[in-house]
């Protein structure tokens, strides 16, 4: 019995190696089919080149396939179904350049992150906007990078109006423009008195009461009587002194000659004589120098972004003002206001000339353009933006207190923004 089981076992197992080796032995013999289709139009290039190459036969239509009528129509759009006929060799072998595809989705954080100083942030993101008007002092310590000798800001923006390159504006409104004379106009001094409008002049302002003293008592009354040709008159501190009556006598010119002579004048005593003598030159001759103004007022918007959860000051005009302490009528007085995207595209035009000077390193000079973005100057704010249009000082009635709120407004945006998070 156990001879009878191995015997069937040992059958079984040579008949199932024999058709395994029949099987392989078939496999390899027999070419292996691919079920992938290749593309109509693929084929046509393939015997398109072959013909090309041998250039000995003539291209021919092949017959038209027959279409199944109720089989789904495909869209060739996209697609090049134009074969090439007479492509040369070169061509051919040339390696396939990849196609580069852009993409249709823009980019608009990326894109305002880059430009967010120069341009305003989308109204749909603005949570909060305020507009503040700032003095800039560039006296100030950290305010002269601006204003380094010979290369002062205020230069740079005089050159760029009578260049033509940049505008002059009346105003911070931008809405009416000065022309290269009314400039000019605003830089000449004026002479004493000449600030004043004629109304003004009439009323009084801009001369000495003749009731008084310039001190607000009377004049004193001097009706001594003259002794050996001397008088006395006030001295400007409530006393009085002993003046020399001038000789007339002695200064008459002789008949015919020189002065307290009688030898007579020559032509080159009188050339000399109006050469000496002081000349009355007008003052409106003259113009303010650069290094004059060095006071600048800042308009620009406080806009708090949402969707960046930050704030960002946008600059908008820039005003050259000539301070009250050096013009006649005691107010200052409005040369020009720029539109901050001409200054700044004039700045960034030649980033070597317009410098800020870095006092503390000298191989890292900025641009005043960058220098602006990048808030390294000091400006008190002055105004914020109210119905009536007024200054601090006229709100809180002095000087002194309007001061004091601009600083108190620099620590309440600060403190705003701070309370918009939560921990």
């Amino acid at each position: 019995m156990k001879k009878t089981t191995l015997f069937l076992y040992v059958l079984v197992a040579g008949l199932l190696c024999s058709g395994m080796a029949e099987a392989q032995t078939r496999r390899s013999t027999t070419k292996r089919r691919t079920t992938q289709k290749v593309p109509t139009s693929r084929k046509t290039a393939t015997v398109t080149d072959s013909v090309s190459v041998n250039e000995t036969n003539s291209l021919t239509a092949p017959a038209p396939a027959a279409t199944n009528m109720n089989a789904p129509v495909r869209s060739n759009a996209g697609m090049d179904t134009t074969v090439p006929v007479n492509r040369s060799l070169a061509e051919r072998e040339a390696p396939i350049q990849p196609v580069q595809f852009q993409s249709q989705r823009v980019d608009n954080a990326e894109q305002e992150q880059q430009s967010w100083a120069r341009t305003s942030v989308p109204d749909q993101d603005q949570m909060y906007r305020t507009t503040l008007w700032r003095r800039m002092d560039l006296r100030e310590t950290m305010n002269q990078p601006f204003f380094a000798r010979n290369n002062e800001i205020s230069r740079f923006l005089l050159e760029g109006v009578k260049s033509g390159v940049i505008k002059a504006y009346a105003n911070d409104s931008l809405t009416r423009e000065l022309s290269l004379d009314q400039v000019n106009a605003n830089l000449r001094m004026e002479g004493a008195g000449s600030a004043l409008s004629q109304e003004e002049i009439d009323a009084g302002f801009g001369q000495p009461s003749a009731a008084e003293d310039g001190w607000g008592n009377a004049p004193k009354k001097t009706n001594q009587p003259v002794q050996n040709g001397q008088n006395t008159q006030d001295d400007g501190w409530g006393g009085t002194t002993t003046v020399k009556k001038p000789n007339n006598q002695a200064n008459m010119q002789a008949p015919g000659g020189k002065p307290g002579s009688g030898k007579p004048l020559t032509a080159l005593d009188s050339a000399r004589a109006a050469f000496e003598a002081p000349q009355a030159v007008g003052a409106e001759a003259y113009e303010y120098f650069p290094t004059d103004l060095n006071v600048l007022e800042i308009k620009e918007d406080y806009i708090f972004d949402k969707r960046r959860s930050r704030p960002y000051f946008d600059i908008k005009t820039i005003s050259m003002i000539i301070p009250a302490a050096k013009t006649a009528a005691g107010f200052d007085r409005i040369v020009a206001t720029f539109d901050y995207n001409d200054i700044q595209r004039y700045f960034r035009s030649d980033p070597k000339k317009f410098v800020w000077y870095n006092n503390a390193n000298m191989a890292q000079h900025l641009n005043m353009a960058d220098a602006f973005d990048l808030r390294l100057f000091n400006a008190r704010i002055y105004k914020q933006s109210n119905a009536n249009d007024q200054d601090l000082a006229q709100i809180y009635g002095s000087e002194k207190a309007g001061l004091l709120q601009g600083q108190q407004l620099e620590y309440k945006l600060l403190e705003w923004e701070h309370n918009l998070w939560e921990y």
